[in-house]
């Protein structure tokens, strides 16, 4: 199942860099030589990382299988399941994300077996070890076509999607139970009905991405509507727009799709970036924030005969600090997912037209963290960084600083979605326990605003 993935280094900017193989920490594939295995999305998870994407029989029509994979820290593939579902010929995952309790969900569209060429909305729900606990359809009758496409984490637990019902652009939720709880249609206009591209949960709701159907007459928008799907209000945009939009920990959005946006929840541009490497544009897909503030990107740069790999890494005003750009001769790829490890190293997956198991694969690789080629931080700065441990931790963790001084503030713990789930104040002690119990596995980031230091640091902590 996994076999070593050769990449070489074409290029790496603004900063001298230790050779390419160096700074790999491990390189893998994931899939079958009878089949093609795609990699649309990945998500952290507690102990690793999970990858949807498809598997095919490399026909000119597959019968296509919703496919997952399971790997480690270290890249140890843990489990890969397959689910064949009924009437189904053709499968696009359009969404991944992981719950309180730890469960999978994926969205995905389906085209039913041929002689039925609408297409319909498919909800999968799945354990944390990948079996199967529901699956629900969005379908309508006659010719008009429903799907389900971006899916996120509600507010208030359920699952909360966009698509289309009946051909109406419409804002779906779900319970955990998998009872829908809402269809609501979102309209474009009064007189346009747009397609719903995106959607990001917000404050007392959600913000959805809003696209016209006529080009180029129409302009984007950015719709808010509250928990119940009902508009609130809306921000013009311009003709493009981000294929994916996520909170920040400063509680403000950040749209990835070819550049970066960090927006206000509102959908005001606060600044907007585009990268290039060697004079060609780079197709930025995913997204981290560091614990240092900063943001990871990756993404794709095509080369005149297909895409390669790209990784960038700018601070919060989107200045680009360093990047590099990954070679797989003769193959081409895309990127599903970017996350940390608990030591903050760098993994991507991605997929390939062109594995070295099969003809289509699921691609990881670790990427040493770029700190250590970085300018030196100032000796107080390092004296005064804080840790916090045990990490991983089981519920409780103590944070202490460098410098031995009084902890003083307050700190946020906030989720992979950029929701804040736990707060308190620091007495001023030169340590303090910090109470996390009661919290779901997963990975937080941890926030500490100190008035003493004027600094305000962020932690990566794994709750197990």
């Amino acid at each position: 199942m996994k076999k070593l993935l050769s990449f070489c280094l074409l290029l790496t900017a603004l900063l001298g860099a230790a050779p390419a193989r160096a700074q790999f920490l491990w390189q893998r594939t994931v899939g079958t030589a009878g089949n093609d295995e795609t990699a649309e999305y990945m998500v952290p998870v507690a102990g690793g990382f999970v990858t949807a994407g498809k598997s095919g029989n490399q026909t000119s029509l597959p019968d296509q299988s919703l496919y997952l994979s399971k790997l480690t820290y270290q890249g140890d593939t843990v489990w890969t399941k397959r689910w064949n579902f009924r009437q189904v010929q053709v499968l696009y995952p359009r969404g991944l994300i992981v719950d309180a309790a730890g469960n999978l969900v994926v969205s995905a569209v389906t085209f039913p077996v041929s002689g039925f060429s609408v297409n319909q909305g498919l909800l999968v729900k799945l354990t944390a070890t990948g079996d199967t606990l529901w699956t629900r359809t969005v379908r309508s009758s006659g010719a008009n076509a429903s799907a389900l496409a971006t899916l996120v984490l509600g507010n208030d637990g359920s699952y909360v999607a966009v698509g289309d019902m009946a051909a109406l652009p419409t804002l779906f939720k779900y319970s955990p139970a998998g009872a829908l709880l809402l269809a609501a249609v979102v309209t474009y206009s009064p007189t346009v009905q747009g397609s719903l591209q995106n959607l990001v949960a917000v404050p007392n709701g959600y913000l959805v991405i809003s696209a016209p159907n006529t080009f180029p007459a129409q302009r984007t928008k950015y719709i808010t509507v509250n928990e119940q799907g009902v508009y609130q209000f809306e921000r013009l945009r311009g003709r493009f727009f981000p294929g994916r939009l996520q909170l920040n920990s400063r509680g403000n959005l950040l749209g990835i799709g070819g550049s970066i946006t960090e927006l206000t929840v509102q959908g005001d541009s606060l600044w907007s970036r585009s990268y290039q490497l060697a004079g060609v544009g780079l197709g930025l897909s995913r997204l981290v924030e560091l614990p240092n503030g900063n943001y990871l990107a990756a993404g794709t740069r095509y080369n005149g005969h297909d895409n390669d790999l790209s990784l960038v890494l700018v601070d919060r005003n989107g200045n680009r600090l360093r990047d590099t750009l990954l070679v797989s001769l003769r193959s081409d790829e895309n990127v599903a997912g970017l996350a940390l490890t608990p030591a903050g190293h760098y993994v991507v997956a991605a997929g390939t037209d062109q594995g070295t198991v099969g003809g289509g694969d699921q691609i990881f690789f670790a990427y040493r963290n770029w700190d250590r080629l970085l300018p030196t931080r100032a000796p107080a700065e390092v004296a005064a960084r804080l840790t916090a441990y045990p990490n991983p931790t089981a519920g409780e963790v103590t944070l202490e600083a460098g410098d031995a001084r009084p902890l003083g503030g307050s700190w946020m713990l906030f989720d992979m979605l950029g929701r804040q789930v736990r707060t308190g104040a620091l007495a001023g002690g030169p340590r303090a326990r910090l109470s996390l119990s009661g919290l779901p596995a997963g990975l937080y980031l941890l926030r500490v605003a100190d008035p003493l230091r004027r600094t305000a640091q962020t932690l990566r902590l794994e709750i197990k």
